[in-house]
């Protein structure tokens, strides 16, 4: 038996049937922080030991589920019912996060036994909970879940929470805020933000965001292929461009989202290339369609806020030695130095992208 078990087992016998009726609610004690209200900053562990910090995802919409136990009946629910929900959630960009007092590897174990995808943090000791005014007297989290805006404020608090539905719950009340409504709906353009996504990596299936950590000064994305001459004249060029400027605090991501290009395929030729970023592979060419990206290669630069500030080529020859102008890079310094790029949109050139019919 774990000691958040012991430790509760007794809880229950000093407590009674009131702590009874806690377990199963979840919410008999919750006073909750209300909406409208900053939502305090916190770092916690994840079920991997990753350690994310809430204002990290400043920007994108946020939904924090605090529960009382892992791997009890109403719990198992809960999270069951958000992992299924969760390709709703990253098509609208909203990350999720599970939270209770037990620790790291009562999280492990947790998503090891349900098949959980989506980050369990481990509170231990309760100190976020009581933060967020849903720590019972028991030392457990009440039943209560927090949509965070993008601007770090909270927008909705749920307290009579759905265990076996709990993600439908959560998507409805999403979709009745603007904030989602954009996300589910963007397209990218020059002088707008991008929301944040996620794709799948084509190395280890595991889900990457486009703006990871978001402490980077700029964020390139470039729509590749492993198939076509043209970007595959650039792969040397994108190598050391990257290396070059990632050491500055840019980050860069590469994706296909050509269908005649299967993910094993992709993976194998970004590690031969030794790309030093990571390759998504976008099935269906759902982000090339929010890019209106037509071409590999073709290159977006976002800056530190998320705003499109440059779509185009990389430079103007496929061939280095007839190279007059270095768009990408002149783009890149631009930014780094706080100012626009000089020239914010070239013309991209390259095999089309091959898209489902």
């Amino acid at each position: 038996m774990h000691r958040w078990q012991k430790t509760l087992a007794g809880a229950l016998v000093l407590t009674g049937v009131v702590v009874g009726a806690l377990w199963f609610t979840g919410n008999l004690f919750a006073d909750p922080l209300p909406q409208g209200r900053a939502a305090p900053d916190f770092t916690l562990q994840d079920q991997d030991g990753k350690r994310h910090r809430l204002s990290a995802y400043r920007g994108k919409t946020v939904v924090l589920a605090f529960y009382p136990a892992d791997m009890t009946p109403g719990c198992t629910l809960e999270m069951r019912s958000l992992n299924a929900s969760l390709p709703q959630f990253k098509e609208m960009g909203v990350q999720v996060f599970g939270i209770s007092v037990q620790d790291v590897k009562s999280k492990r174990e947790f998503c090891d036994k349900e098949g959980l995808q989506f980050p369990l943090l481990a509170d231990v000791g309760g100190k976020v909970a009581r933060q967020y005014g849903v720590l019972a007297p028991a030392g457990i989290a009440q039943r209560v879940t927090f949509i965070i805006a993008p601007n770090g404020q909270i927008a909705s608090v749920i307290t009579n929470v759905n265990v076996a539905a709990h993600g439908e719950q959560v998507l409805a009340m999403l979709k009745e805020q603007p904030t989602a409504q954009a996300a589910v709906s963007w397209k990218a353009q020059l002088g707008q933000p991008v929301p944040d996504f996620q794709l799948p990596r084509a190395d280890n299936g595991k889900m990457e965001s486009v703006y990871g950590d978001r402490k980077q000064k700029a964020t390139v994305v470039m729509f590749i292929a492993t198939r076509c001459p043209v970007s595959n004249a650039y792969n040397e060029r994108m190598r050391t461009i990257a290396q070059e400027y990632m050491a500055k605090g840019v980050r860069f991501v590469g994706i296909n989202s050509n269908v005649i290009e299967p993910t094993p395929e992709v993976a194998e030729h970004a590690k031969q290339n030794g790309f030093p970023f990571p390759v998504l592979k976008d099935e269906g060419n759902k982000i090339a369609d929010r890019f209106n990206a037509q071409f590999t290669p073709e290159i977006f630069v976002m800056d530190a806020k998320g705003v499109l500030r440059y779509h185009g080529r990389i430079d103007d020859s496929q061939n280095p030695a007839n190279i007059t102008s270095h768009d990408l890079r002149d783009a890149l310094d631009a930014l780094l130095a706080g100012k626009n790029p000089p020239r914010a949109e070239t013309k991209a050139f390259g095999c089309t992208i091959k898209r489902v019919r």
